[in-house]
């Protein structure tokens, strides 16, 4: 009878675990997708969970008027050129104590998934 119990036992606390598993949701973005790219490089740690901005970096919220996917793949590939020539990322630079990085290294196919990202906000 003890068997019987420790075998019922552990079904039970199987299926306790996978009930909380599944109230907890997925725990995160899809690997590959955008979202996750926006977190695995690191952009949310400056700009924020939701695109809102921190005291790190600024919201990237309605850039449409300001950016497009080009430019953006120009600025994360080269973020300090880029900064040179626009004295309105200059005055940002200033306002922002981190400084953007670059992403060179990356592939454009994860860039363009973050630009666009970026840009539907």
């Amino acid at each position: 009878m003890t068997t019987t119990r420790s075998v019922f036992a552990c079904f039970a606390v199987a299926a306790v675990a996978l009930l909380i598993l599944a109230a907890c949701g997925a725990g995160g973005p899809e690997p590959g997708s955008a979202e996750a790219l926006y977190v695995d490089l690191n952009c949310a740690k400056c700009h924020g969970d939701n695109r809102e901005g921190q005291r790190s970096g600024p919201p990237l919220n309605a850039l449409t008027d300001r950016w497009q996917e080009e430019s953006l793949l120009e600025y994360f590939s080269d973020p300090k050129a880029v900064m040179e020539n626009n004295p309105r990322l200059k005055y940002m630079a200033e306002e922002f104590p981190i400084v953007m990085p670059s992403y060179a290294m990356e592939s454009e196919e994860d860039l363009r998934k973050v630009a666009r990202y970026i840009l539907d906000s």
